[in-house]
């Protein structure tokens, strides 16, 4: 179930919390837990059985690694070598079998993607988020950071809290382990108030700004479409900014949605277009995502602690692992080689964009090529792209006028205007609201936003988030 679906916005969303603040507390637990599984069963139907194994699996063997962590460490060590792999087989096989087909069959010729397609693999719903959940469980329990949790309710919470289970943010148990205890979690007030405001602010950045957005650039992405060097350009610029108000808006609405229950899920946006450096990029960009990878892959890697060739040695596999974890094609392997080699010209001194003085601007044309063949189809779509960008085609067409919609160019550059301006403007412009009165403003704000959003879902319905496919 989509959050800017009609279903859930009229149905699961009003009736879940109307009964959920008038349950007892302490049966609200137990109610969510139910609630979350009908919600992922709704998505996921028989693959939820999946999930199910790897919740009891994860569950039992923390308990293990938890108790012979000091007495007998090295039967600590493989329980948590097992866990690992028992976590990432299925990934693997719902994943990645396919792409390791066509890795076999590009280097040797054999039909080997023919059976691996006759299996009809389907991918189960949010298996990348709750995988890299019960990987930083496993991992921080081992390593002592954590308690294993005793109770099998509370920890099946954590893992199927619905509104971060399909797609993020990744959220580690220590960051909600005092909240899973109802006593420990806000009630009403002012946790409804700010659940409710960046939900809001959440669904309409996905309706109002990236929907609109990729209309435009699905259509340029269509097989077959005569590029010019305006359209390819246009098709880049919206799918950036789309990508950025689609998945940030799915994790304001996820972490209000959590807020509204009492949980405080970590923040997952900064403003990333905002960034003066490829480093500092990665530093606003799904921020729960990059320190997964910087505290469980690159900082036992060696991190920086090495001769800089280990370093960048370290940032590749990073990104390279991170490319995958998208998805299993060569299209975002090209995406994150492309940002792991210019964090690498970063960090060795030969790429310094603040010295142009052009504000986030280069970061920002950086990632918009970068993106051109994260969401294209193949390589060869990508290359088509980037060459008519390159000027390799005509400056303009005449059905690009068909583009040059009103409705477009104002979303356009609300979009640049929100990603772009400096971060101490857009602060100043957030604190003069509140100086006006926070509750008032707010609530009018947020109303007319949410008449906005619905108007949308009727008049267009919905697209799917793009991070669901990951």
């Amino acid at each position: 179930m989509v959050f800017s679906s009609p279903g859930f916005l009229f149905l699961f969303f009003p009736l879940f919390y109307l009964l959920y603040f008038v349950l007892p507390r302490g049966w609200r637990n137990s109610y969510i837990l139910l609630a979350s599984f009908v919600f992922y069963a709704l998505g996921a139907g028989a693959l939820t059985a999946v999930a199910l194994v790897l919740l009891l699996a994860n569950w039992l063997l923390a308990g293990v690694i938890g108790a012979r962590r000091e007495q007998q460490p090295s039967l600590a060590r493989r329980l948590l070598t097992a866990g690992i792999l028992l976590n990432l087989l299925p990934l693997v096989f719902f994943k990645y079998l396919l792409f390791l087909a066509q890795l076999v069959q590009d280097l040797s010729g054999w039909q080997a993607t023919v059976p691996v397609r006759e299996l009809g693999i389907v991918l189960p719903l949010g298996i990348s988020f709750y995988v890299f959940h019960f990987l930083s469980y496993l991992l921080d329990v081992h390593a002592g950071r954590i308690a294993p949790e005793r109770s099998l309710q509370k920890f099946a919470i954590y893992i199927f809290l619905f509104p971060h289970l399909i797609a993020g943010p990744v959220v580690r148990y220590a960051e909600v382990r005092e909240q899973l205890h109802i006593r420990h979690r806000a009630t009403l007030g002012r946790a409804l108030f700010w659940g409710l405001l960046i939900f809001i602010v959440g669904l309409s950045k996905k309706l109002l700004i990236a929907d609109p957005l990729g209309v435009v650039a699905d259509g340029i992405y269509r097989p077959g479409v005569e590029l010019s060097t305006y359209s390819a350009w246009l098709g880049a610029i919206c799918y950036s900014f789309q990508i950025y108000f689609d998945f940030s808006g799915y994790t304001d609405m996820a972490i209000g949605l959590a807020r509204i229950m009492g949980f405080r899920f970590p923040r997952n946006f900064n403003r990333p277009y905002a960034a003066h450096s490829i480093t500092e990029f990665w530093q606003r960009w799904h921020m729960t995502l990059s320190r997964f990878f910087r505290d469980y892959v690159y900082i036992p890697l060696g991190g920086n602690r090495g001769s800089p060739w280990r370093t960048y040695r370290n940032l590749m596999v990073v990104f390279v692992l991170c490319a995958l974890w998208h998805g299993a094609a060569y299209t975002f392997l090209a995406w994150g080689v492309g940002h792991g080699l210019l964090l690498v010209l970063e960090r060795a001194g030969w790429l310094k964009l603040d010295k142009l003085r052009l504000g986030s601007l280069p970061v920002f044309v950086l990632a918009t090529l970068l993106w051109v063949p994260f969401r294209a189809t193949s390589l060869e779509q990508a290359g088509r792209l980037l060459h008519a960008m390159a000027g390799g085609a005509p400056l303009a067409l005449p059905h690009d006028r068909m583009l040059a919609d009103p409705k477009v160019s104002f979303v356009l550059a609300l979009a640049a205007l929100v990603c772009l301006l400096p971060d101490r403007p857009l602060r100043r412009l957030y604190q003069h609201s509140f100086r006006l009165g926070a509750t008032p403003v707010m609530t009018v704000y947020c109303l007319a936003l949410y008449l906005l959003s619905c108007m949308a879902v009727v008049e267009g319905g919905f697209n799917p988030f793009i991070y669901f496919q990951f």
